[in-house]
């Protein structure tokens, strides 16, 4: 399953790579492509591709951008296999690893995924990675060396329990992690992106850390609190002694810049404060209005030259 966004022109080489791959599956594989809502000709380019492919492909495209995560959720809802592997467009995780990681896949791991040995990213992308990944391994109690990895398979029991959430905020590692399924992870070898970079931008990417952390844990609330609580104390013991100060010594100077100093470090606090329960109460509403996740425009699949309109799930 690979989500797709703005990638007319990668789809030839991902039928290229995917086909002799799916061939190579007992019994058979299926393609599902998601168009995440895209202004060109992804859908329309895939459905041609498929009519020639010697596999079935599965085409759905969503009314709008909803986001990466979304996608491989509607993905996911369109899979038929008893194990579905996800991967990028961008084909950094090669498809020619898929055959090695589905013989991993048993009963006692019941998802599968690649790690990146050696990333081909740029250095920031690695890092912010690198933190989540500490962070998440403390969060879930899953101990992983990529938790940000979205090359994986998963089992069909696996699918089915991830396609029970109903949460708007979905990150894939996360959730699979919360569900307490046994991970087992193999080394792959990761490949440079093609020249047409990463969809992905610096924006996506701090939306994604805030709502990780938004969504995974309460301690920003605990933190700042503790530090409310101890700039109150600051302030207080600050303002006691410039009192006694003019009390005992008298004259001096009139303490405005430290007076002025300290409430504008106090006024931060507060500031910081109703900016993170704000990003708190923002989820809360945007869950409480209850909008479905994704919403599909269209899905067909293909299957020996012959077009068939899907129901949307």
């Amino acid at each position: 399953m690979i989500p797709l966004y703005r990638d007319e022109a990668a789809l030839e080489q991902i039928f290229a790579r995917c086909e002799p791959v799916l061939e190579g599956v007992e019994g058979g594989g299926e393609l599902v492509l998601v168009d995440d809502g895209g202004f060109d000709r992804t859908t329309a380019r895939a459905l041609e591709l498929a009519r020639t492919a010697r596999h079935p492909t599965t085409v759905i495209r969503l009314a709008r951008n909803f986001g990466q995560h979304a996608a491989v959720f509607a993905g996911l809802a369109h899979a038929r296999g008893a194990a579905v592997a996800t991967l990028d467009s961008d084909l950094q995780y090669p498809p020619e690893e898929l055959p090695a990681m589905l013989r991993e896949l048993s009963p006692e791991y019941p998802v599968v995924s690649g790690y990146r040995a050696n990333r081909r990213d740029p250095f920031l992308r690695r890092t912010i990675t690198r933190v989540l990944t500490r962070w998440l391994n403390r969060k879930t109690g899953v101990t992983l060396r990529d938790f940000g990895s979205m090359f994986r398979i998963y089992d069909r029991p696996t699918v089915d329990l991830m396609l029970t959430f109903t949460e708007r905020h979905r990150y894939v590692p996360a959730i699979v992690a919360w569900l307490g399924v046994p991970i087992k992870e193999v080394p792959i070898a990761h490949q440079s992106r093609a020249e047409r970079g990463s969809h992905y931008r610096i924006g996506a990417l701090v939306e994604m850390t805030l709502d990780l952390v938004t969504g995974y844990a309460v301690f920003p609330l605990r933190a700042l609190t503790t530090l409310g609580l101890l700039a109150s104390i600051v302030g207080f013991i600050g303002t006691v002694s410039f009192a006694l100060y003019r009390v005992l010594v008298g004259g001096g100077g009139a303490g405005t810049v430290s007076a002025f100093a300290l409430i504008f470090a106090l006024l931060t606090v507060q500031l910081l404060i109703v900016a993170l329960i704000g990003e708190y109460v923002g989820r809360v509403y945007s869950e409480a209005k209850g909008r479905p996740y994704y919403v599909v425009a269209a899905a067909s699949r293909v299957c020996d030259g012959r077009l068939v309109v899907e129901p949307a799930r």
